[in-house]
């Protein structure tokens, strides 16, 4: 059995530098090879690269390393999530897709707190305990009050 060295098996660098601009700037691989000026290819290589094992591993880590850059941003907050998912929700109302951008309301209805997770509008949303227990005890004084002055006509 021979020993295949680790030069015998690295891919070229442009690889890489496809994988990037597939994962970071939403290009297709065709034209991330012609961005990049790679020569040589047809459309049938360029497939052949893009199936295969050794290019779809460098595809994965390279989005999970974006993935990883994404998560860590100091500004990624609950804010930005639903500001994202705003976006999401216009561009299938942009393309006539309903059903899917009314499944994002009601999703985006549930992360900020509008409806509850059985879907119950929740009216104490932006109560703090404070604020309940003092809506509580003035529930209670009404209860005993009206329970005490009852008028017969």
């Amino acid at each position: 059995m021979a020993i295949l060295s680790k030069a015998t098996l690295q891919e070229p660098e442009w690889y890489r530098q496809a994988a990037r601009k597939i994962v970071r700037e939403g290009k297709n691989m065709l034209l991330a090879i012609d961005e990049l000026r790679i020569d040589g290819l047809n459309a049938k290589d360029v497939d052949a690269i893009y199936r295969s094992s050794t290019f779809q591993a460098i595809l994965r880590n390279e989005r999970l390393r974006f993935a990883s850059e994404y998560a860590k941003d100091p500004a990624l907050s609950r804010d930005a999530a639903i500001g994202l998912m705003l976006q999401a929700i216009e561009k299938l109302m942009a393309e006539s897709e309903w059903d899917k951008a009314l499944e994002g309301l009601a999703k985006l209805a549930k992360l900020t707190g509008w409806i509850g997770a059985d879907n119950n509008v929740t009216v104490f949303a932006d109560l703090k305990q404070k604020d309940y227990e003092e809506l509580k005890k003035q529930i209670e004084l009404r209860k005993g009050q009206s329970g005490t002055s009852k008028t017969v006509n």
